[in-house]
């Protein structure tokens, strides 16, 4: 073969394959780039000293409450997650011997998406989504955590003195939780309506597993 049919049959297999490659992204680019570099999630911190809102009915106000977030963040914006949920896959108590002991969850409840008045169940994160975490109205003896359905055997309210983990996993379309995130409620039963006052009776802390 000559120098000038080499260079002739290299640039027609280069451009062959170009040709080729630039077909392939055209119809599985989502799918490559995702082998390639798969999304990347992570819970994270929003709101954890506290944030004063009102109940209302017929836009009258009926009781104050203080809401708790997370945040979920996308790390690779360039791969939206479709379909994302976050599931509470288990619950720990703390028991009078100070260590916590888990409890069942027969099958995991979601977590609520913030604002619950207005966001889907299932959400596309291209940045970042707000979860609600919890939450604790005036009057009453607990802290709940925020879910769309809660059983009628759930042992993960938080009660004066007592301390509870939640174990969150992301679910999505293209996306899994390859381990829980841990956050450790404890409260010492006081109600304020101020955030830098209820920080010293609420406190929430991601738990790091070994």
């Amino acid at each position: 073969m000559t120098e000038s049919n080499w260079v002739t049959t290299t640039i027609g297999a280069a451009t062959a394959f170009g040709t080729v490659a630039v077909a392939v992204l055209a119809i599985w680019g989502e799918r490559v780039r995702a082998w390639l570099a798969p999304a990347k999630l992570s819970l994270e911190p929003h709101n954890l000293r506290g944030d004063p809102n009102i109940f209302t009915a017929d836009s009258k106000p009926v009781a104050r409450v203080m809401y708790y977030h997370l945040k979920v963040v996308n790390k690779r914006p360039w791969l939206p997650v479709k379909n994302c949920r976050v599931l509470l896959k288990g619950i720990s108590r703390r028991g009078p011997d100070n260590i916590f002991h888990p409890f069942p969850l027969v099958v995991p409840p979601q977590m609520v998406w913030a604002p619950a008045s207005f966001a889907p169940i299932l959400a596309t994160i291209t940045t970042e989504q707000i979860l609600d975490l919890g939450l604790i109205v005036e009057g009453q003896d607990k802290y709940s955590p925020a879910l769309y359905s809660t059983p009628n055997n759930f042992a993960g309210f938080v009660r004066k003195d007592e301390a509870v983990r939640y174990e969150l996993s992301i679910e999505a379309d293209n996306y899994s939780s390859r381990k829980y995130q841990v956050f450790e409620v404890a409260w010492d039963g006081e109600w304020a309506f101020e955030p830098e006052e209820m920080a010293k009776h609420l406190r929430i802390r991601e738990v790091q597993e070994p």
